[in-house]
């Protein structure tokens, strides 16, 4: 049933947290919400749609070579390549499709738009004939998923690999190492505990990359206030205070998380310890990036899925921001002394892994400095001077705003 016509055109236990600092972290995140509420709240009804379903069977009505230009995203190249009829595809359904990916998408990609982009990115890491034997072998919605899972974990051994050697070259074998390392009488990470934190990172990969998977089931099943377009938003000021919004959500989450897995002490030791093995300058590189027990690293990810039924957030900007955090976290462990106050800076986390109580912050300061854990760097990382102690105080009672010395 090829219809070529109709197919052509995704320890505070947050726990209540009883310390003295509950009334400003219920006002930070009250505004936040109250912020989302106010502004065009009558956009958003739940439903993950670029168009009216009227609008969508208008389109599909269309010829594939008149399309209108306001197809989104991978766009009418896209949707012609899945439409190009080489081999007819026999799906579990009983349904006859141009290509497996069209069958994943059930001949209707506009009118899932998330979904459609998943499948094209599924696609150029996972051949076709690759997608069909899945759905033969497990249906069309285990098997999307399968592929996005699947993607996510080659996708993530590239970006892993990738990013932390391009840090790797500048931080330890160009030149200017020189004047980092022997020439201040700082020590360099062994090649020991780098290839230790490359064993961890990949070990952790594996299980790690299955939370984008449930982010992108949340998101095609329309439980989020995602959207597809900037039109869909209302525009481009709209989407700036949504995207402020949602990351200043997302910055307070992933703060409150973080400190949790240090102060309680039964996620500390089974899950957080792991990570914290590397104390010191010398033990920090950008191959600790994510080198730390799997279930640690979904649950401080977990605020940029935790965010998105609350606050509106554009999808493609979303997946941007899910490479960013790769990106960024290789640079927070290099332990180099780059850093542009209020951004967390890798000098800032150096100081939260050697004195563990400080710093929990991801991107910005703002999060420490409201809630009394901001600690500031003194003097050159991993270099030890009179004035300079590497002691690690063990309690996170009572900490207030100081240097590291």
């Amino acid at each position: 049933n090829l219809d070529c016509t109709l197919f052509y055109v995704e320890r505070a236990d947050m726990m209540q947290v009883t310390s003295r600092n509950t009334i400003s972290s219920l006002a930070i995140l009250g505004t936040i919400l109250l912020g989302v509420s106010v502004s065009n709240a009558s956009i958003f009804r739940g439903e993950n749609e670029t168009t009216s379903s009227s609008a969508m069977e208008s389109i599909w009505e269309l010829d594939i070579f008149n399309l209108p230009p306001t197809v989104p995203f991978p766009g009418e190249g896209w949707l012609g390549r899945i439409a190009t009829t080489e081999t007819a595809f026999l799906a579990p359904n009983g349904e006859t499709y141009t290509s497996a990916y069209a069958a994943l998408l059930e001949n209707e990609p506009l009118k899932h738009p998330c979904r459609n982009f998943n499948a094209y990115i599924n696609s150029i890491v996972l051949p076709s004939t690759f997608a069909g034997r899945l759905v033969d072998m497990m249906g069309l919605d285990l098997a999307h998923y399968v592929l996005c899972y699947l993607r996510n974990f080659i996708g993530s051994i590239f970006v892993y690999y990738g990013v932390a050697f391009i840090f790797h070259y500048f931080c330890y074998i160009h030149p200017v190492s020189l004047e980092t390392f022997e020439k201040r009488g700082r020590p360099r990470p062994s090649a020991e505990i780098m290839w230790d934190q490359i064993k961890l990172a990949q070990a952790s990969m594996a299980i790690y990359v299955l939370l984008p998977v449930a982010d992108e089931y949340i998101v095609e099943q329309g439980w989020t206030q995602m959207y597809f377009t900037i039109a869909e938003i209302g525009g481009w000021t709209n989407y700036l205070i949504y995207f402020v919004l949602y990351f200043a959500l997302v910055e307070v989450g992933i703060y409150w998380m973080h400190r949790t897995l240090h102060t309680n002490k039964w996620m500390y030791k089974h899950i957080h310890l792991l990570h914290h093995k590397y104390n010191k300058p010398e033990t920090l590189s950008p191959w600790a990036s994510i080198a730390f027990h799997p279930v640690d690293g979904i649950l401080q990810a977990s605020p940029y899925l935790l965010a998105l039924p609350i606050v509106p957030c554009h999808y493609l900007t979303h997946f941007i921001l899910l490479f960013f955090t790769a990106v960024w976290a290789t640079y927070i462990h290099d332990a180099m002394d780059l850093n542009i106050d209020p951004i967390m800076g890798s000098k800032y986390h150096t100081v939260h892994h050697t004195h563990y109580i400080y710093n929990y912050g991801q991107v910005f300061t703002f999060c420490d400095h409201i809630w009394n854990t901001y600690r500031e760097p003194d003097g050159p990382t991993g270099v030890v001077t009179a004035n300079k102690s590497r002691t690690r105080p063990t309690s996170g009672r009572g900490v207030k705003t100081t240097k590291a010395n």
